[in-house]
């Protein structure tokens, strides 16, 4: 399903179907758009028997986003939750710190893979970016690291969640995916307080995952200062940059950290969690916030 998003935030107005920017999925398949089914062969080195079998397999397409009088960008992403992707992208770029810069948001009629902006005040385009962003790709297109590590604020220090909440955090991002278990193809982020997971997205890309979470709750008004992010991904820097930018005051993955992801959460004061799985997880920084 196709349709136009319209949003002026000085006027509050919404037009069309927006339902804060999440992807709308066909009642009869909720998968039809975001994967296609094809004909696998499966082998086995315990087998000559060679067996023909359909598989959902998770599309990958381009989302252009024209930021009038600033840049367009092309991000290849899984095709939903875009307008969602589009809104924390820009986040993450700086561009934007909350829902009321944005004056006119709207997908394009005539091709629903392009989103554009026009930003409530003129802003200069991120340096040294390329305009195409894959889908695994985070900060690798930016040319001077050390002046966007410099830039990353400290979060505050509002959180407490118990060893118990921790490992729970996890299992419900598990429960909230429906890509994943049709495919085996796409990461999930969440933001989580107090007992829920407030936005939860999925794409075949880490950094696209946690940018639609971000995005989501940026268009419902959530504030994410003081929140947590559950990840079903290993935690780089540009992971805990993005949590940094948002006030996201512990990062949980279901996977490993990096030794910059690291320095950085402890840089900003994020407590970092790594392999949080059942029962058991890495804590790498800032403990204080984890309690019985």
């Amino acid at each position: 399903m196709s349709f136009t998003i319209i949003y002026f935030s000085h006027g509050c107005i919404f037009a069309a179907l927006f339902l804060s920017g999440i992807f709308i999925m066909a009642d009869d398949d909720p998968l039809a758009d975001v994967t296609s089914e094809l004909e696998t062969t499966e082998i086995s080195k315990n087998s000559d028997h060679l067996v023909h079998r359909k598989r959902r397999i998770v599309r990958e397409t381009p989302l252009t986003i024209e930021i009038k009088d600033v840049a367009a960008f092309t991000i290849m992403c899984t095709p939903c939750d875009t307008v969602a992707l589009a809104v924390g992208f820009v986040f993450s770029e700086g561009l934007i710190e909350r829902r009321e810069d944005i004056n006119v948001l709207a997908r394009c009629p005539d091709n629903p893979h392009v989103i554009r902006m026009q930003l409530a005040q003129k802003k200069d385009r991120p340096p040294g970016r390329h305009l195409l962003i894959v889908s695994s790709c985070g900060i690798c297109g930016s040319e001077d690291m050390e002046k966007i590590i410099a830039s990353l604020p400290r979060t505050g220090d509002t959180l407490r969640v118990s060893p118990a909440e921790l490992a729970d955090m996890t299992e419900m991002l598990r429960q909230q995916q429906i890509i994943f278990p049709a495919t085996g193809g796409t990461h999930a982020a969440g933001i989580y307080r107090e007992g829920k997971l407030l936005a939860v997205s999925e794409d075949l890309g880490r950094h696209n995952a946690f940018d639609k979470a971000i995005g989501k709750c940026i268009l419902e008004g959530i504030e994410t200062a003081g929140t947590a992010a559950v990840l079903s991904s290993r935690v780089s820097f540009e992971m805990v940059a993005k949590a940094a930018r948002a006030g996201i005051e512990l990062v949980a993955a279901v996977s490993a950290p990096s030794t910059l992801a690291i320095e950085t959460a402890r840089r900003c004061n994020i407590t970092l969690c790594g392999f949080v799985r059942g029962s058991e997880a890495n804590v790498y920084c800032c403990p204080h916030r984890i309690f019985d």
